[in-house]
Order: structure tokens, then C-alpha cells, then sequence
């Protein structure tokens, strides 16, 4: 199983600003007890943001599973990342792109 290759951070906007670049790349959204509640794509900083001020439809569904955590990787081709990790880590929510 393969999961992010990257540190977890505190789920929180300054965190989101302070350590997440704005390059492409897979990103994930974790509870308190680790369980992987949402894996995304695109620019990592805007995607995460987004999810932080609930730009989404599906945001609520996120924050309803308590985001503690969230972890990314950069990637030359997210696409093809982000199907893997959703194959192998089988996420609590998966949204239509």
C-alpha cells in the first residue's frame, strides 16, 4: 500500500500557508485518529485553502469528519497519483472531480 510520501501537518489555515507550496501535487485530509477522510489534486496550497474556507460543495461532508491533519505530495503527474492513493487508501469521501 503507498500512501502520501510527506509529513502530516496540524489542519489549520497558517499551516496550510506556512508549509504547503503552490506547485501541483496529491494531498490528503485526516481525522484525529489518522483515518484518511479526503484525498485531492491540484495546486496543493489553493486546493487546501479552498478546503479550509469551505469553497466546495463537498466541504461540509469534510469538516462534519473532523479534519486534524493533512499531508501532500508534489508530483509531476497528479492524475495518476491521486487514482493510486484512492485505490490503495480508500478514503472515508470521494467527490466527482
Amino acid at each position: 500500500m503507498s500512501g502520501i510520501k510527506g509529513p502530516n501537518y496540524t489542519w489549520g489555515r497558517a499551516w496550510i500557508e506556512l508549509k504547503t507550496p503552490t506547485g501541483q501535487g496529491v494531498y490528503c485530509i485526516r481525522n484525529k485518529e489518522g483515518k484518511i477522510l479526503y484525498i485531492g489534486k491540484g495546486n496543493l496550497r489553493e486546493r487546501l485553502l479552498s478546503h479550509w474556507y469551505k469553497d466546495n460543495a463537498g466541504d461540509a461532508s469534510i469538516w462534519s469528519g473532523g479534519p486534524h491533519s493533512f499531508s501532500y505530495e508534489l508530483t509531476d503527474n497528479p492524475k495518476e497519483r491521486e487514482r493510486e492513493l484512492l485505490r490503495d487508501l480508500k478514503p472515508a469521501l470521494q467527490f466527482a472531480a
